[in-house]
């Protein structure tokens, strides 16, 4: 396996294992022997276990924003968002790789992965929004509905939880276009 490949190999497995276990959770050397490798051979390749959370919470930041983005090709404003928002809670039922976005906010207390994540979380925000085209108040919804989804998944209230909580099918009740119409006229307001 060239070193590029060992590199590949080796973010895969770490995108899975940081999901799980977060940044403070996951020992190097599990990492590593997933891989086939030694411990120093990760750091030498990453410099450090932050350096590999990093690269792989901007990687995941950058594949879920293309995943949305293609979803909403073709379309704008609100139906650009909900085509978005659909794609997203896919994205948590089916990629666990996205659940390292949940670990990285978690870890913003060490200063080069708050910079990592206000920096993707930025760059997400952005591109969306362009492609929308939508308030500057929808998308600030949008966002917060995502870090809900984010938040119910990983407290496991979810469509595959079985749960007959009431709250939790309240939570998922899927937001239509009047409901980001209705918050375009807010323009103006504190939320």
């Amino acid at each position: 396996m060239s070193a590029a490949e060992r590199r590949a190999q080796i973010l895969n497995i770490a995108m899975l294992e940081f999901s799980r276990t977060g940044l403070f959770g996951t020992p190097v050397d599990v990492i590593a022997k997933a891989a086939g490798v030694t411990q120093p051979y990760v750091f030498r390749l990453f410099g450090s276990k932050t350096n590999l959370f990093t690269e792989c919470v901007r990687i995941s930041f950058a594949q879920s924003t293309v995943r949305m983005l293609d979803a909403a090709e073709g379309l704008s404003g609100v139906n650009a968002l909900i085509a978005m928002g659909n794609q997203y809670r896919s994205n948590l039922e089916n990629n666990p790789d996205v659940l390292i976005q949940v670990q990285a906010f978690a870890a913003c207390a060490n200063d080069e992965v708050r910079e990592a994540v206000r920096e993707a979380y930025g760059d997400q925000w952005q591109q969306l929004s362009k492609r929308a085209g939508v308030e500057p108040v929808q998308m600030k919804i949008y966002m917060a509905l995502g870090l809900l989804l984010n938040n119910l998944t990983m407290i496991g209230a979810d469509s595959s939880t079985g749960t007959d909580e009431q709250w939790v099918s309240d939570a998922y009740t899927v937001i239509g276009t009047s409901v980001f119409a209705a918050l375009g006229t807010l323009g103006g307001t504190d939320m």
